[in-house]
């Protein structure tokens, strides 16, 4: 049967209608892959490394200094058992000191100039047991004798010791009063940490010729206990200590 002309119409624009539908879908196909290239690339992010642990630094030489203390330092009382004048240094004495051990201490001072050989002999004094020994002038010296100097208003140098109580025996330890008695650094450890040179700076006699570490007394340990005497300098007042 042949289609009516109504037919036919109907025909052609149900034809025309999928003909528009197929080229609006692939129109639409295309802009959205169009749209798709022209959207801007974001920019790679950097990747993000996991933050690592820090590890807690060395001390350093500056910190280590500021650990060390006076107590540090074996300072013993001793005295002298044997004096005499070195051969060829003029202000040298050569000393021999029981600081509490099996035998005396070798130990050399320059202290000619201030005591007589008669004003050293059995003289009790503190002495720095724990410095590397060092050759002076041929004589191996093994610790110094701790004094209190000065200079005087006419310029005068002055030095003399610093007195132990007059109660402490030969290797009766003297330390800070309010520090904590620590054990003393061996011989090497004081050198190579230089502690001696970190404390000397504030080892100082006051205005009574008390002696103080960074204004902690000076006092003798006697018989395991604490004592409560002071060190002090006989004459000088406001002086250096070393």
């Amino acid at each position: 049967m042949s289609k009516s002309a109504l037919d036919l119409l109907n025909d052609l624009i149900a034809e025309l209608e999928n003909a528009v539908e197929s080229s609006t879908v692939k129109e639409t196909a295309c802009n959205k892959k169009e749209a798709k290239e022209k959207l801007p690339v974001p920019p790679k992010q950097p990747k993000v490394k996991a933050e690592s642990k820090k590890v807690a630094a060395a001390p350093t030489p500056s910190d280590q200094k500021e650990a060390i203390n006076i107590n540090a330092i074996d300072l013993r009382v001793g005295i002298i058992r044997k004096v005499t004048k070195h051969e060829t240094a003029e202000k040298l004495y050569c000393e021999e000191i029981d600081v509490g051990e099996d035998a005396p201490r070798a130990i050399a001072s320059g202290l000619v100039p201030y005591y007589s050989l008669e004003q050293m002999q059995d003289r009790k004094l503190i002495v720095v047991c724990n410095l590397k020994a060092r050759n002076l002038v041929g004589f191996k010296s093994h610790g110094m004798v701790l004094c209190a100097s000065t200079v005087d208003e006419n310029g005068v140098h002055r030095v003399e010791f610093v007195d132990p109580p007059a109660s402490a025996k030969p290797g009766d330890r003297i330390v800070a009063e309010g520090l904590v008695a620590i054990e003393p650094f061996s011989p090497s450890k004081v050198d190579k940490s230089k502690a001696f040179e970190v404390v000397a700076p504030d080892l100082k006699v006051d205005h009574e010729g008390v002696a103080h570490w960074q204004g902690f007394r000076l006092v003798c340990l006697t018989n395991g206990g604490t004592g409560a005497e002071s060190c002090i300098a006989p004459t000088l007042r406001n002086a250096n200590v070393a």
